[in-house]
């Protein structure tokens, strides 16, 4: 039954919840008493389950609040709406991002080109050609994308920052993003996370940078009264429920 159990759980956060069974219960459950088995293992597991599940306003506040900062902030600094519309245009007539050299009356550098051509070329050419702000264009850059266009433009993004002591350095910064960002693709791809407390430390200090307080929303989110999702297949022995 439990190695049925396996062709529907995540292996990794089985994994961890194996082991953390065995070492709490010091071999006596596992030895003596196998009929506890599968309760005992999926009271943990549930458990790593509810704990990500909780983590999930920690990284929706994390991503959407620097989607939004990268959009207002080169909208800004670019002084125009559709900053990357040269880039796009560039690929459309078959030259290589780094040729175009300003946004309007603003210098672009070549890793920036580069990296704004990156993105449109990941995505339907279509779809970009639609886009009328920022925060359209944002929405399809993949998070990674976020930090790098923070990094590539760190002139305009560093006075964010400036409360930091020692101020941040753009790697500081991106080592920093990054740890949260990983942390949130192994959350959403059902992995077990080591050091979570840590990850959530280093999201809350990154948006105190831009003002945003995520013990306050956190707390705001966990105390709201959702609409639970309603259920209509009864449970059944062939679900093999515990």
């Amino acid at each position: 039954m439990f190695q049925s159990d396996l062709g529907l759980v995540s292996p990794f956060l089985m994994e961890a919840s194996l082991i953390e069974v065995r070492a709490g219960a010091k071999g006596y459950l596992l030895v003596y008493r196998p009929a506890e088995w599968r309760p005992a293992i999926f009271n943990v597991y549930n458990r790593k389950v509810a704990e990500h599940a909780q983590l999930f306003p920690v990284f929706h506040s994390f991503e959407t609040a620097f989607r939004s900062t990268v959009a207002v902030t080169l909208e800004r600094h670019y002084s125009q709406a559709r900053w990357w519309r040269g880039v796009y245009e560039a690929i459309l007539k078959g030259r290589p991002p780094k040729t175009v050299q300003q946004v309007g009356t603003v210098p672009l550098t070549k890793r920036s080109a580069f990296l704004i051509g990156k993105i449109i070329e990941a995505n339907d050419m279509a779809t970009i050609h639609k886009f009328t702000n920022g925060y359209e264009f944002v929405e399809c850059c993949d998070l990674s994308h976020i930090g790098q266009l923070i990094v590539e433009h760190w002139a305009a993004f560093s006075p964010l920052f400036s409360r930091a002591n020692p101020p941040y350095t753009s790697a500081d910064f991106l080592a920093k993003f990054d740890r949260v960002r990983n942390a949130r693709n192994d959350v959403y791809h059902h992995k077990s996370v080591a050091r979570m407390s840590n990850v959530v430390a280093t999201a809350e200090e990154l948006l105190d940078h831009l003002n945003f307080s995520l013990r306050f929303v956190f707390e705001k989110i966990s105390s709201a009264a959702p609409v639970k999702p309603s259920f209509s297949i009864a449970t059944a022995p062939r679900h093999r429920i515990w």
